[in-house]
């Protein structure tokens, strides 16, 4: 990445140069904008000053019939988070999660966000209403996609009644984008900011970042009945990251004692790896919207455009256990052998004695391409007691990877004998003493030997892709009646859509090249075998430190374009066969019908809102399976359908008090991936050797669910609110994923999904707002308060492991997650403090290891906003104050056994400075 770095710097230095001249430029405009007519300067107030949207969403929450939570995103003032996956994280009981394959948790960003800890697939996503491309494999949108400049708010619904998706289990996660008829006179506006990334600056590396974004609304027409709203921004940043894992399944400490799972707190940690990330992220995008509003009849239109792109590059220094031994016509020979009985892993008295210790060096590049367009077209018309609504949609999104570059260097094992060969002495002991950073325990020779990056000649670098679009259509309508008295009102609609998917991948295993090393005899090139460079001789930077410290090994950040180069030379001229292009195609198409007919029922302050909601899915595909039957394109199909009656009651007593009840019937439908695709095979970077094997399962059921909730809620004055809430879900056929392990040396772990039993979660929701501007006239005091929300819930879940049935928590679902917020809001000045917390959460089910968890994660952030003119608002805010932790993951419950890298480890991305400025005019 440092080659990039005059580039990055070059853009920063731009935008830092844009965000002074719009200082100066208001600073300029303010004696104009002190002439302008109180009317003028109330509108802009709605626009740059915040405080306002606080009050409306929470309006807008007290008016819906269902338990909605609502936060606007566009402040980027008072938020370093551009991106909206973070900025959800505000909501109650909304919590985040990434695409560890992607190394997406190295960006700092969260990429999807859940309702109340449940799996991403138990909610439903849609932009504007609609229900987006599903790119990512999964039924979850990837939020990284999309950024606040263009995002005007989150708005999650708990309690979707008949007119929404019915397949949305905890859930729908809406993200509205704005209209003119937003805003309360015409909005010219600039946002600018600049971001500072302290990880990567302490590193060396690119650290500097920002991003510009433009939006303007108009209204016109003899009654202002058209309404015409566009927005455009870029944003570029680098950052880095760096973790800790150890390499491969834990053993038992000692021998004979049964299987990792019944002995999880006496366990002894295998090879150990040091992981540095670097990454530029761009985010770019359009957003406009078109509308006519009459009192007859309401049209519009929406276009978005979104693009995400992240250049990734992981090196990754590790010293493994393991025995080596040399080809034939080599010269040393080196032969060696492990004098455990039985060539085993544990010694004669029983007790774990792993041989051999190789360093061992590595580099990927996981480069992600997000590509999103879609479009919406519809209207309503009011003709007397009746209104007819239509909508049609079309979206088309991609998720690539287009380049999947790796490469590694090995060394003959150092064994503490002589030429390192013969019975070996020595092998890789880890101290697992600290939870977050186990270290290796080395003699003198073996430290030596591990320091030498001449040791390590290179042994392979392979390339692949994969790609994997999805395109959709909907049409959707409803028929309301407006009524009186009893009937409020009463409606019936449906929903069709289609959507096709496409998908292709190469594996590394289809275009590799071998250099020649000691161990290894290394492919042709013009005929004869190649000796790669030592792991000394590649060009690059040597890391300086290591979270804080040094690693028991030097790192190089290899220079990338070397490794790019070396592909050119020796990869490229492959050409993949048939076979193996093939056998990684994946093809299908998916439809989903909907009906539905719905009333509102009004009894005085009572509004009971019943209805029903029949949704029909087909589901074809074509791809490619290996599995016992042997290796070849299979077809499947799949029809299910769903009834799901709902019943949503409102009481407002008062203007402000709010009772809250609904009970309702959903499912969720299985994702892609898990219904079809080709056979996943992962392998050991340093060996080659299959790891993992993944499969899909295409007779899956939906999981279904009866959802309970209530809550009462209190609306004060100046944005003072407080709700509480509880609720109860009651799940049969959960998807998860099965896994099975080969009890040998170097297993391999398989996985395919499968219904399981039955599972609930019963939880509480509580979250207030308080401004002292409620009880105090005026003074400086007025403008604190404080705000928050915590939601505490247990979750339980019967699953099928091979042939026993286990008990235990929901996958991803934490017993707690709470915000806590102190704000200031008063004249020029703003500022908030924000603290975020979620719980410990179980990752993956596993049989002979222990579960995979995700360990307790926090962050406070700080934001200040001055207003330096009615027109120009300046901010600076902060991204984890505490340079906490991003993601840390272990094996079991307790901190004690950090996990392996397939599962995260224990990574670290620091803290984000930036500074912006907002100019409306």
């Amino acid at each position: 990445m440092k080659s990039n770095t005059a580039t990055g710097a070059s853009f920063a230095r731009a935008l830092l140069g844009a965000t002074s001249g719009l200082a100066l430029a208001g600073f300029a405009f303010a004696a104009q904008a002190q002439q302008r007519t109180t009317a003028d300067a109330a509108q802009v107030d709605d626009v740059v000053v915040t405080g306002d949207r606080v009050v409306d969403t929470i309006v807008e929450e007290r008016l819906d019939p269902g338990v909605i939570d609502i936060v606007p995103t566009g402040d980027i003032a008072l938020n370093s988070q551009t991106n909206i996956a973070d900025l959800a994280r505000r909501l109650p009981g909304v919590s985040v999660s990434f695409d560890m394959g992607r190394n997406q948790t190295a960006t700092g960003e969260a990429q999807y966000a859940t309702i109340r800890g449940f799996d991403t697939a138990y909610n439903a996503y849609t932009l504007d209403g609609l229900r987006l491309p599903q790119t990512s494999g999964g039924r979850s949108i990837s939020l990284n996609l999309f950024s606040p400049f263009a995002v005007a708010g989150i708005n999650l619904d708990k309690t979707p009644g008949a007119t929404k998706d019915a397949d949305a289990i905890a859930g729908v996660i809406d993200l509205a984008t704005p209209s003119a008829f937003d805003f309360t006179g015409p909005l010219t506006r600039v946002r600018s900011l600049g971001q500072f990334a302290e990880l990567a600056h302490d590193r060396d590396q690119d650290a500097f970042g920002g991003a510009i974004g433009a939006d303007l609304a108009r209204r016109f027409g003899d009654q202002n009945q058209f309404g015409f709203y566009g927005a455009a921004y870029f944003e570029q940043r680098d950052s880095a990251a760096e973790s800790v894992a150890v390499q491969s399944d834990y053993r038992t400490s000692r021998a004979n004692v049964g299987t990792a799972r019944a002995n999880g707190d006496n366990l002894s940690g295998v090879g150990l790896q040091w992981n540095f990330f670097n990454s530029r992220i761009e985010r770019y995008g359009v957003t406009t919207a078109l509308d006519y509003r009459t009192a007859a009849m309401e049209l519009f239109a929406r276009i978005n455009y979104a693009v995400y792109n992240n250049t990734n590059n992981m090196n990754q220094s590790g010293l493994r256990n393991e025995l080596t031994s040399s080809i034939a016509g080599v010269t040393p020979v080196v032969v060696q052998t492990n004098p455990n009985p039985g060539g085993g892993a544990y010694n004669a008295a029983g007790d774990y004695t792993p041989y051999g210790i190789n360093p061992a060096n590595y580099f990927r590049t996981e480069d992600v391409e997000q590509e999103l367009f879609s479009a919406q077209i519809g209207g309503k018309y009011r003709f007397g007691d009746l209104t007819a609504s239509l909508e049609a949609a079309y979206a088309d999104g991609r998720f690539d990877s287009p380049r999947r570059i790796e490469a590694a260097w090995r060394a003959i094992s150092y064994i503490g004998t002589p030429g390192n060969t013969g019975a070996a002495r020595e092998g890789l002991v880890l101290d697992l003493s600290d939870p977050r950073a186990p270290r290796p325990v080395l003699s003198a020779g073996a430290t030596a030997y591990a320091l030498d990056l001449n040791n390590q000649p290179q042994r392979y670098i392979v390339e692949g892709y994969e790609y994997l679009s999805e395109a959709k259509s909907t049409v959707k309508g409803d028929l309301t009646w407006v009524g009186t008295d009893l009937v409020t009102s009463a409606a019936v609609g449906g929903l069709h859509e289609d959507s096709t998917r496409d998908g292709s991948l190469l594996r590394g295993d289809d275009r590799t090249f071998s250099f020649r090393t000691p161990t290894q005899g290394g492919s042709l090139y013009n005929g004869a075998v190649v000796v790669g460079p030592t792991y000394a001789q590649v060009p690059g930077t040597r890391l300086n430190q290591f979270m804080g410290t040094s690693i028991a090994r030097p790192m190089i950040l290899v220079d990338r374009d070397f490794i790019e180069a070396q592909i050119a030379q020796y990869v490229a001229p492959q050409t993949p066969s048939a076979a193996a292009v093939n056998r990684n195609l994946t093809d299908g198409q998916e439809s989903r019908s909907a009906a539905y007919a719905t009333a509102t029922l009004k009894l005085g302050a009572l509004e009971v809102i019943p209805g029903l909601r029949y949704e029909q899915n087909h589901f074809e595909a074509r791809f490619y399976l290996n599995d016992a039957d042997g290796a070849r394109f299979i077809s499947a199909d799949r029809d299910y359908d769903h009834l799901d009656p709902t019943l949503l009651a409102v009481w407002r007593p008062s203007e402000t008090l709010v009772v809250r009840g609904a009970a309702r019937s959903s499912y969720t439908r299985p994702s892609f991936d898990q219904l079809a695709g080709p056979t996943s095979i992962s392998r050991d970077p340093g060996t080659s050797e299959i790891i993992a094997i993944s499969q899909p399962n295409p007779d899956l059921a939906p999981v279904e669910s009866w959802n309970y909730d209530l809550g009462l809620e209190y609306y004060g004055r100046d944005g003072t609110v407080f709700q509480a809430a509880v609720y109860r879900k009651d799940l049969e056929n959960l998807l998860v994923t099965s896994t099975t392990r080969q009890q040998t040396v170097g297993g391999i772990v398989y996985s395919r999904p499968e219904n399981g039993l039955t599972g609930s979660a019963t939880g509480i929701e509580i979250s207030g707002r308080y401004s002292l501007a409620s009880r105090l006239d005026g003074g400086w005091l007025s403008g604190f308060g404080i705000g928050g929300n915590v939601t505490l819930q247990e979750t339980e879940a019967d699953y099928r492991v091979g042939t026993t049935t286990r008990t235990g928590a929901l996958p991803q679902a934490p017993d707690l997650i709470y915000n806590a917020e102190l704000f200031y809001d008063l004249g020029r000045l703003r500022a908030n403090l924000w603290y975020n917390f979620t719980d410990k959460r179980l990752a993956a089910i596993q049989d002979s290891q222990p579960d995979i968890y995700v360990q307790p994660l926090s962050q406070l952030n700080l934001g200040v906003a001055y207003a330096l003119t009615p027109v120009m608002e300046m901010g600076f805010s902060v991204r984890n104050l505490l340079d906490a932790e991003t993601y840390w993951t272990t094996v079991g419950e307790s901190k004690t056994y950090i996990s392996n890298d397939r599962n995260g480890g224990y990574l670290e991305t620091g803290r984000v400075f930036q500074v912006s400025l907002t100019a409306t005019f």
